[in-house]
């Protein structure tokens, strides 16, 4: 018996304080998620808890196909109802087409800077030990800032992968957007941060910091 099915077959006999681990260990990576795709606190925190219910009765009447992870099984919950809830909210679909659109329909231009290149232009960082903490810190804050400034087309994929720690695979499952794909997104918009973040550090302390 595998740990994932050890864990679903004990939630399904009762054991609450299994599924309350499971719950504290995916939570705030769910909820990253959540807020990726609804863009509110209050509209995420609703996804992040119907998907928890939606898992404990999937488990429940054996709907969890022992076949995939517990936890990717989960994160496709969790996706489906925040997109299922922005249409709701919105009263409009859900822009796929950010998701799912193919690559002969888009081209690699600004939209993957918006909102991020000044921020690193008007840095007059001082390369000193002193001041390498702060370096690292506003490291941080560009790739957090740069990740929340790309389309859905791979915002949502670097959350999964990088939160979520979701493989590639995983990942083209949930989404249902070919592997090829999802490879080719992550490798962009990672060599299009380490660009931007070139403007300002070298080599080394890209190394160091990122």
């Amino acid at each position: 018996m595998t740990v994932k099915e050890n864990i679903a077959n004990k939630i399904r006999s009762g054991d609450s304080e299994v599924f309350r681990k499971f719950v504290d260990e995916y939570k705030d990576k769910a909820y990253s998620l959540c807020i990726k795709i609804l863009k509110s606190p209050e509209d995420a925190e609703d996804a992040l808890q119907e998907s928890f219910l939606k898992l404990y009765k999937s488990i429940i009447e054996n709907q969890f196909e022992s076949n995939s992870k517990l936890s990717t099984y989960f994160y496709s919950i969790v996706y489906n109802t925040s997109v299922d809830l922005y249409k709701k909210k919105k009263r409009t679909g859900f822009n796929m087409i950010s998701i799912d659109i193919e690559s002969s329909d888009y081209s690699d231009g600004d939209e993957l800077t918006t909102g991020i290149k000044e921020k690193i232009s008007d840095y007059d960082g001082v390369n000193t030990d002193q001041e390498k903490n702060f370096n690292a810190d506003f490291a941080k804050e560009i790739i957090e800032e740069y990740v929340n400034n790309l389309p859905h087309q791979y915002s949502i994929i670097l959350n999964m992968f990088y939160l979520n720690e979701l493989s590639h695979d995983e990942i083209s499952k949930i989404l249902k957007i070919p592997l090829g794909t999802i490879k080719n997104r992550l490798f962009r918009a990672r060599e299009k941060l380490k660009f931007l973040i070139l403007e300002k550090y070298s080599e080394e302390e890209i190394k160091e910091l990122v």
